[in-house]
């Protein structure tokens, strides 16, 4: 019987194969984006899998201060001082490890290298299980060793046996390599980043680190970035909620007042998080958005399925009435149309699977992620997913054909009459409102990120060339050199030098009061130093006062001296109780060093309050001044040909440092590392909506070609009355344009709503997108009438002669 149900479905197919295309190409995409994306969802949560203790494993992080106004709710750091403080505090826990990630310069021989270096406790190489082919777990209690990956052995040696080498960091400090691990697989956090590709490769002790930047063994409260994780190892016995509530106990007890202004707490996560963190840092739940927007995508399919199999199967009722009259009963109707659905849903979920084997290829070449279909173990799952879309797709259809009698069919009421009309007019609005949801989500998001674009545009992106590295004490002491020679470059119009430059997401503050000792009063206030040459590179423009000169006493902060002279921007001045710029010049302001020591601050000029920062972050109130100790990244404007700017600015770099490769690169560059973050995420919203969009109007295109054929001969009589061809266009279009219209008095609203969930990351925000949100419903009205349209315009101008023969 079975068979027999199936020779009907392929011949019915065989029949339709126009509309048998529309429905089985319409169902794989939804299939291919669903099945793509729950796969996704599944790679990216079972990271770090491959460790044998990875349930046990967790990280902790922090909860950012209310009112930080950096865009950021939760970072996946802690302070370096935190591990130690877990550790002796909470003797149950097995195992603590810190990491700190920081780029040097690392020599073998005669080459050399800029290479991000973990550096780590001993405790790490006990936590982790990796594979070693040289050494063993011991390397990283050797204050002097290093554990490095195959690739990076191959990288830099050609070959695996390099227990022994000596590796020299930043032309200072030797190191040797105590052992060598495997390559990791590609789906652990320590090989994957949203923003920086850093995938492990060299693992130095966190004793180096305090030889080599003077951080103390027992950590410290000065550094959060993202990326340097603590690791903890628990017992079976214990789970996250109990490590949670240690945590808050060892937070409570232990961290500082000062360092509550920017912290709020600890916050515990698994091993499989880390990989994700980053984006749950920027309040993006992108995997759990993922799957949600694949699940409405193959939701939109099958219902462009289920109404264009009801309309059809109304073509059919004078069969089933001939079925019934020969005995068949309704439920051998029903398994008969199933089986078709199920037929035109494994059609499809084979050419999904197709479409897969060529898209995901691409997509871990474009991501560097190791995405593949195991069909061994994802087979079941296939089925299951198949003969589920079969069943709830054809469900209806089925359902409404068979429940007529016998002569209701074979007069074919159900065809000629309204029957199913009101749900087919149901589930047109509804695939359109989840596409229309899509298309305005995509539209708001893009243009506040559009809104960010240009806000950084307050700074000349395209015409900066920055220079990393200045920090080292060997280059610091060449900087007068390298600025002069770098001024002498025909393209170069300035140079500065200063501690950070626009877009970077480094959020040190220092605390300052306008009376002398008072802890009360005393206000956050951002430190940037620099040359005075800074001001005239990014177009900072003075309001009052005068820039910072180089012979100018106390221009330059020294440690002879207490005082200090300084520019402040106006949100300083403000939050200071100063009234106005004038005012402010020549007063001094008061800031309390690491030392305690009071540090006079006089305010000699003041420019306009701008965002520094950028990107999330609201703005901040600064104060410029000369501290040469913090110089470690330089700035040079350049106009003219920037290619021949660029390549005489690396010259000029050889030629004046030539012990440490250049690292430059333009402003723009800067600005991406975290605006592409917010471009990723428009452009998958982006994809799936055109996919939703798409499969409506597919199923409309499908839809309107049927229901067009089955009202032939009432247009054929109609323009025989008198009626014209714009006339008979327009009954058709706007049979389809009332469940449209509806559905976006439901999608208009959801989208608003979502989109605020966004738009909330950002302090400089777009207003109401009432606009964008009335263009975007006009964009899907638009589309699905040119759909229609181009059905109704060909049979408004059919001959009505032959519409009367129809039939």
């Amino acid at each position: 019987m079975f068979l027999n149900y199936l020779k009907i479905a392929l011949r019915n197919l065989q029949k339709n194969k126009r509309f048998a295309a529309i429905n089985i190409i319409g169902l794989a995409i939804g299939l291919s984006v669903y099945v793509f994306g729950s796969l996704l969802v599944k790679y990216e949560n079972t990271h770090d899998h491959n460790f044998a203790r990875h349930d046990r494993i967790y990280t902790i992080g922090t909860q950012a201060a209310p009112g930080l106004g950096v865009g950021i709710d939760f970072l996946d750091a802690a302070f370096s001082a935190v591990g130690p403080l877990m550790e002796a505090q909470v003797p149950e826990l097995e195992y603590v490890a810190r990491t700190i990630n920081l780029e040097f310069l690392i020599t073998m021989g005669e080459e050399s290298y800029y290479e991000t270096l973990r550096f780590a406790d001993p405790e790490f190489t006990k936590i982790f299980d990796f594979d070693y082919i040289h050494g063993d777990e011991s390397a990283l209690e050797d204050a002097s060793g290093l554990l490095i990956s195959r690739d990076a052995a191959m990288r830099f040696f050609g070959r695996t046996d390099v227990v022994g080498e000596v590796v020299t960091m930043d032309n200072e400090f030797d190191y040797h390599i105590a052992a060598v691990i495997e390559n990791l697989p590609q789906n652990s956090h320590f090989m994957s980043s949203v923003i920086v590709d850093n995938p492990l490769g060299v693992v130095a002790p966190f004793a180096a680190l305090t030889r080599m930047r003077d951080v103390p063994e027992e950590g410290n409260y000065n550094n959060l970035s993202l990326g340097n994780l603590t690791y903890i190892q628990i017992s079976p016995e214990f789970d996250k909620a109990w490590l949670q509530e240690q945590a808050d106990r060892v937070f409570e007890a232990t961290v500082p007042e000062d360092s509550r202004e920017i912290i709020a707490g600890f916050v515990i996560n698994r091993l499989d998080f880390a990989n994700v963190a980053i984006w749950q840092s920027f309040g993006m739940p992108v995997v759990a958005v993922v799957q949600l927007l694949s699940i409405l995508v193959l939701v939109v399919a099958c219902v462009n399925y289920t109404n264009l199999a009801t309309a059809q199967s109304l073509g059919r009722t004078r069969e089933v009435g001939m079925r019934k009259t020969m005995g068949a009963g309704r439920g051998q109707l029903l398994i008969q149309f199933l089986v078709e659905s199920m037929t035109v849903a494994t059609a499809a979920m084979i050419v999904a699977i197709a479409l897969l084997e060529i898209v995901i290829p691409l997509f871990n070449n474009a991501t560097g992620k190791a995405l593949a279909i195991n069909y061994v173990s994802t087979l079941p799952w296939l089925i299951g997913t198949t003969l589920l879309v079969g069943i709830l797709a054809g469900a209806y259809p089925a359902w409404l054909i068979t429940k007529t009698n016998a002569i209701e069919a074979l007069r074919d009421i159900a065809r000629k009459g309204k029957k199913g009309s009101l749900m087919r007019s149901f589930m047109i609005g509804s695939q359109f409102a989840i596409s229309a949801f899509m298309l305005a989500t995509v539209a708001i998001v893009y243009m506040q990120n559009e809104k960010v674009k240009e806000a950084g545009g307050i700074f000349p992106r395209s015409e900066v060339y920055t220079l990393d590295r200045l920090g080292i004490d060997s280059i610091r002491d060449r900087l007068d050199t390298l600025r002069i020679e770098l001024e002498n470059i025909p393209q170069v119009e300035s140079v500065a030098f200063s501690s950070q430059v626009p877009f970077e997401q480094s959020n040190s503050t220092w605390n300052f009061s306008a009376v002398q000792g008072d802890e009360a009063g005393e206000i956050s206030i951002h430190r940037l130093s620099m040359t005075p040459e800074f001001l005239d590179v990014y177009d900072i423009p003075l309001l009052a006062g005068r820039k910072l000169g180089r012979d100018a006493a106390n221009d330059m902060q020294n440690s002879e001296s207490t005082t200090v002279n300084a520019i402040v921007n106006e949100l300083a001045l403000e939050k200071l109780g100063f009234a106005s710029p004038e005012e402010a010049l020549n007063q001094r302001i008061y800031e309390n060093d690491d030392s305690n020591n009071l540090l006079d601050v006089v305010i000699v000029g003041v420019v306009p309050t701008q965002n520094i920062l950028g990107l999330f972050n609201s703005e901040k109130p600064w104060v410029y001044w000369q501290d040469e100790g913090w110089y470690r990244i330089g700035s040079v404007r350049m106009t003219g040909d920037f290619i021949e700017g660029v390549s005489a600015v690396e010259d000029v770099w050889d030629r004046v440092i030539p012990d440490y490769p250049i690292q430059g690169r333009f402003l723009d560059d800067v600005f991406n590392d975290v605006y592409n973050v917010l471009k990723m995420m428009n452009s998958a919203l982006a994809g799936f909506a055109f996919l939703a969009m798409a499969l409506a109007l597919i199923g409309l295109f499908g839809l309107a070609a049927f229901m067009a054929a089955q009202r032939t001969r009432e247009i054929g009589v109609r323009k025989v009355m008198g009626a014209n061809s714009v006339q008979i266009a327009r009954l058709l279009v706007w049979q389809f344009s009332k469940p449209v219209l509806w559905a976006l008095v439901v999608a208009l609203p959801l989208a608003l709503a979502a989109a605020e969930g966004y738009l909330s990351f950002f302090a400089d925000r777009i207003g109401t997108p009432i606009l964008i949100l009335a263009v975007s419903g006009a964009i899907a009205v638009m589309l699905a009438w040119g759909t229609v349209a181009s059905h109704a315009i060909r049979i408004a101008r059919a001959n009505p002669i032959y519409a009367l023969r129809y039939e």
